[in-house]
């Protein structure tokens, strides 16, 4: 299949898995629920769609036919990927810590995200949501804003690669910080998004961004899930893209 389908087609599968729930909720079944078996129900909608989306993403990328020139061109070999992948999650979360203390020193004590908020309130409720934060998320958002829109710019820019790459790094990174939708956590979530390019470029290897992207996210779930307040302030940093229709 060629690229641009792939492309559209990766796209549109993520934005319905994002929002499919919401047609879910206009279902009899959906309406005889109340309170906690509603929430149950809409979570489990969303990990069985966000699992399926990353299945048929992954899918679709495999079978590109016209792949761009940096996924023709040489490749770490696969016995470095998580070299690669332990090295970038040590500078993801150093980044994450300086950038933080910038953050906290420019703009005061930061407030809990009310979207993270409910994300550690329903993963200590529904476990099984540890799935979408930890491993299903950054599989699906690492093929959407690094793979496509990354790729397809920097693919697109000829000419010096330096250039190409901070075109493409800023613009990707700029949407996904947007799409997290916490502008006091931009400029954290937009560095993140820059290391996740840089790690794609230097490997060529979608793999090794996704790897640190599910360390960063399922380290800091993990520590929130078990010694909770305090450290509290790390929760900020889960990087996990959802919105929540339920």
């Amino acid at each position: 299949m060629k690229r641009i389908w792939v492309a559209f087609l990766t796209i549109v599968i993520y934005a319905l898995a994002q929002f499919l729930p919401l047609l879910a909720q206009q279902l009899p079944f959906f309406k005889d629920l109340k309170g906690m078996e509603l929430a149950k129900a809409g979570v489990y909608t969303q990990v069985i769609l966000f699992v399926i989306a990353a299945l048929l993403i992954i899918w679709l990328n495999s079978i590109i036919k016209n792949p761009t020139a940096l996924e023709r061109g040489y490749k770490e070999p696969k016995r470095y990927i998580l070299p690669w992948a332990l090295l970038g999650f040590v500078v993801v979360m150093i980044y994450q810590m300086v950038a933080s203390l910038i953050t906290m020193w420019l703009v005061g004590q930061p407030q809990q995200s009310p979207n993270t908020e409910r994300i550690m309130a329903i993963a200590k409720q529904l476990p099984v949501f540890i799935l979408l934060i930890s491993i299903v998320g950054p599989i699906l958002e690492e093929y959407i804003f690094r793979k496509v829109i990354f790729g397809e710019i920097y693919n697109k820019i000829k000419g010096n690669r330096i250039v190409a790459f901070l075109i493409a790094s800023i613009v990707s990174s700029i949407l996904f910080a947007i799409a997290h939708n916490d502008i006091k956590f931009f400029f954290i979530y937009f560095g993140m998004g820059m290391l996740f390019s840089l790690a794609y470029v230097l490997t060529r290897r979608i793999a090794v961004p996704i790897i640190i992207h599910m360390l960063q996210n399922g380290f800091v779930v993990t520590v929130q899930f078990f010694f909770g307040d305090t450290v509290k302030h790390l929760q900020e940093q889960s990087n996990f893209i959802i919105h929540f229709l339920f």
